[in-house]
């Protein structure tokens, strides 16, 4: 028997996409918020080319702890032209999986819609890849 190797990549990417998802849904879901302390933050590249006028994007990383163990996370944000100076007291509130805490990001991103966009894919892709298909005698 061929192997469907077409499909089967569907499949597995399609499954990538979906656990993906879980992930982040189950961040939002059941995760724990505590403040983390910002180690950096810079601007990335020049002005945003948007409609809306000096918007910069800002990268960050944060570092907290859970049961005495030292946890590292980043993320970016867009913001306008006012930089933040790191003195070591900035705190910013996070989320966490208490089963992982490797798994964690900033609070202030709220609801993440692009997870539901990437399980559309993610199921969609794995339907493509299950799929019959029709044979040309009909």
């Amino acid at each position: 028997m061929k192997i469907p190797w077409g499909k089967v990549l569907l499949v597995a990417i399609g499954g990538l996409f979906t656990l993906y998802s879980a992930l982040i849904f189950a961040l939002n879901v059941a995760g724990i918020s505590t403040e983390a302390r910002l180690t950096s933050y810079r601007q990335e590249y020049g002005e945003r080319d948007e409609t809306i006028r000096n918007q910069y994007t800002y990268l960050f990383s944060y570092e907290f702890e859970v049961e005495g163990k030292t946890y590292f996370g980043n993320g970016q944000r867009v913001a306008g032209p006012g930089h933040l100076k790191l003195s070591g007291d900035e705190k910013i509130r996070i989320r966490y999986l208490p089963i992982w805490p490797y798994l964690n990001q900033a609070e202030d991103k709220g609801f993440d819609w692009v997870a539901v966009l990437y399980l559309a894919i993610g199921l969609g892709l794995s339907t493509l890849g299950f799929r019959k298909e029709k044979s040309g005698n009909d």
